[in-house]
């Protein structure tokens, strides 16, 4: 019988040009170099058991991603074997033991936490404007970003991540004119979760 893991991970620098599509063979190839057993899945092309949050387009950091993978067994050294196995700009932060039938992560990714930043192109209020006319009342919050290394960064809140991507929003900014391509806005996904009214929460943790 498998066990239900939940990672925390994230990607910088040249991970995050990695897309979606290619995260669980990414994982599935960490697991195995890890000399870890992932639950295969059943049918007639078998591959490992996992779940990922909403896709994020290539080129955005992440900071707080979570997936859940199934295997076999948990090791106490779990973080230290599956870092050591991960490609660069890749590392597990943390991880979790889900209780039995808690939700997907599907239904427990219902906010997300964005830095967005335009060097010599829009403004912190000129992001929040096309940001509101884009998402509509999907915009849950938006403002000055606080935290660490946070200087200069606008905070962009939005409900239904994965109805309400980033990618869409940059390539309107760019039809319009606002930008003359992606070279020209930083995106940073700082936490996807719930949003509790103050914070958002990690599926089963509490955000650092």
């Amino acid at each position: 019988m498998s066990v239900r893991v939940r990672l925390f991970y994230e990607k910088r620098g040249g991970a995050c040009f990695v897309p979606h599509i290619a995260l669980a063979p990414l994982f599935t190839r960490t697991a195995w170099r890890a000399g870890l057993v992932p639950e295969m899945t059943r049918g007639f092309s078998p591959h490992a058991k996992m779940s990922f949050g909403p896709e994020l387009p290539a080129g955005v950091v992440a900071l707080m991603e979570p997936v859940d993978v199934y295997l076999g067994s948990v090791p106490d050294d779990l973080l230290e074997r599956w870092n050591a196995a991960m490609p660069d700009g890749f590392r597990v932060l943390s991880f979790l033991l889900p209780r039995e039938g808690a939700p997907s992560l599907g239904r427990e990714c219902r906010a997300a936490l964005y830095w967005v930043r335009s060097p010599g192109a829009l403004s912190r209020d000129e992001l929040i404007d096309r940001a509101r006319a884009h998402y509509g009342e999907a915009v849950m919050d938006a403002g000055d970003a606080v935290g660490e290394d946070s200087a200069g960064w606008t905070s962009l809140l939005l409900a239904e991540p994965a109805r309400n991507g980033v990618g869409g929003w940059v390539k309107a900014m760019i039809a319009s004119g606002d930008l003359g391509g992606w070279q020209d806005v930083n995106i940073v996904r700082v936490a996807i979760g719930l949003w509790d009214g103050t914070k958002v929460e990690l599926p089963g943790r509490l955000a650092p």
